[in-house]
């Protein structure tokens, strides 16, 4: 029998793991990793943050897949041989036939002086499980939501987390008393969707009274400020972060790297270097056609098409016949503003002589559509 290993039970693992098995059925071992032993939707955090999602709400049993015949082992993955068609994990060595590496990011703190004692990560669970508590407990001050190095997965995220922010000191009664700031690497915000969005996030972003400071390196953070280039201090009375991304030290130890850390992939079939391994997801480098650069690490919508892919390509390679799925770069992205609406963005990054990104006004469809993908995502592959 064919086996399947897919590593991360994060957006991309578990479609893949649940379109395979449902393809190949009894015929193909398909098998999940994962050092965590829940499943957390992502794209709710925001929500969570200001209490409108619980933490258990967006939260899944990996080993509820094994009620679909996937098999799901808790470890951690240490080794990858990959001439030798093994995975080493703490507890076990698996042997594969295919290999989809979907083990997203990791964040390093350690590369910022201060981030780990003095800031939240915004998308660690654990600091947004506790953020509803300390925003309740935030009545006066300033807010400030930092975004450490590029690349970052996401890109809207801090838009919309900090509009959803206005839109809970607004619903407390106190903005006047809460200044709002968000600290950028970036020249513009979100620059690959070109000078049109960003000039739409920029107006939400002045409309709602929230700070913008582009262009800035973070050097360090201490209590209660953040330390920029230039010997630039912003004080803080709370510091929000994104931390720097990389992918394990397993990913890392491989020749299957780029020099940032992040996997090469062919971005038509996410193939990498070797047959038979993929990698798909926040842990993929897929460098855009046209242009040559790499695409953002652009989250769930993404890694669940890329797992289409692969899932498909890999169901056709294990019954004899020849893989004909390819990713074409599309997807899409609903950036919640608050009060109820959203702005809807099509993406399309293949397109010559770039990628096309749209942001469309903000509208109640368009919230309802990203409220609605959550219960979609957690009742389909759960």
């Amino acid at each position: 029998m064919k086996r399947t290993l897919i590593l991360g039970g994060g957006a991309g693992g578990v479609v893949a793991a649940n379109i395979l098995k449902k393809l190949v059925g009894p015929t193909m071992r398909v098998t999940l990793v994962d050092r965590e032993t829940n499943h957390h939707y992502a794209s709710s955090y925001p929500r969570v943050m200001i209490g409108e999602r619980q933490p258990d709400e967006i939260t899944r049993r990996l080993k509820l897949l094994e009620d679909k015949r996937i098999e799901f082992r808790h470890c951690e993955v240490q080794e990858l041989d990959l001439a030798g068609h093994r995975v080493i994990t703490d507890k076990h060595v698996l042997e594969y036939d295919y290999l989809v590496i979907s083990l997203g990011v990791e964040y390093n703190l350690e590369t910022v002086p201060g981030f780990k004692e003095y800031a939240l990560n915004i998308y660690d669970f654990r600091a947004v499980a506790k953020m509803k508590q300390i925003l309740d407990e935030f009545s006066f001050g300033k807010i400030v939501l930092f975004i450490s190095s590029l690349p970052y997965k996401c890109p809207p995220a801090p838009y919309e987390i900090m509009l959803l922010l206005d839109q809970y000191f607004r619903q407390r009664g106190i903005r006047h008393k809460v200044k709002l700031t968000i600290v950028t690497p970036e020249i513009f915000p979100e620059p690959l969707a070109g000078p049109k969005v960003s000039q739409k996030v920029k107006k939400m972003l002045l409309q709602r009274r929230i700070e913008l400071i582009t262009e800035a390196k973070v050097i360090a953070l201490e209590k209660n400020t953040l330390l920029l280039d230039h010997n630039t201090r912003i004080p803080a009375d709370l510091l929000l972060g994104i931390a720097p991304h990389w992918t394990p030290q397993a990913i890392r130890n491989t020749d299957l790297v780029d020099k940032n850390g992040f996997i090469n992939v062919d971005p038509f079939t996410l193939e990498t270097k070797y047959k038979g391994v993929y990698a798909i997801g926040d842990a993929a480098a897929i460098k855009l056609p046209v242009l040559g650069s790499y695409a953002p690490k652009a989250g769930g919508v993404f890694a669940h098409a890329q797992a289409k892919v692969v899932a498909r390509n890999i169901a056709s390679l294990a019954q004899g016949d020849e893989p004909d799925s390819y990713y074409d770069g599309k997807g899409f992205c609903v950036m919640n503003v608050g009060f109820g609406k959203g702005c809807y963005s099509s993406v399309r990054y293949y397109t010559k002589p770039g990628p096309v990104i749209t942001l469309m006004r903000p509208t109640k469809a368009a919230y309802l559509l990203k409220v609605g993908f959550e219960k979609y995502w957690l009742s389909c592959w759960f």
